[in-house]
């Protein structure tokens, strides 16, 4: 794995949209970009093992959606709800991205890693 960084990312309205399920234009290129490049890729989500089996929102359906957008992850942080609150030694960067925005002006270097001392 990689040692450059780990990005944390919340999935419903920051990958996919909240109502479709479909990948948000350019999140999936991006991440997968940043995985390319040796940062730890752990997706965030309130899905989980609280979901009847019917909903949308269970591990193997939302595993199988990930799969199926072709994302790149290392690990999944299930029946996370919001706020996510991260306490490090070292530097952290927090970004509130819009709920179902394109990532098309996203960029990690710029946005995330390069930030502060």
């Amino acid at each position: 794995m990689g040692d450059k960084g780990t990005f944390f990312v919340d999935l419903d309205g920051t990958i996919i949209h909240t109502r479709t399920d479909e990948a948000l234009p350019y999140a999936v290129e991006k991440i997968n970009k940043a995985y390319d490049e040796g940062y730890i890729i752990v997706i965030t989500t309130y899905r989980g093992e609280n979901w009847s089996k019917s909903s949308r929102y269970t591990v193997e359906k939302t595993e199988k959606l990930l799969n199926d957008i072709g994302l790149k992850w290392h690990k999944i942080v299930w029946d996370s709800p919001s706020p996510r609150i991260i306490m490090n030694d070292e530097k952290v960067v927090a970004i509130q991205h819009l709920q179902n925005q394109s990532w098309e002006n996203f960029n990690f270097k710029r946005n995330i890693f390069n930030v502060g001392p």
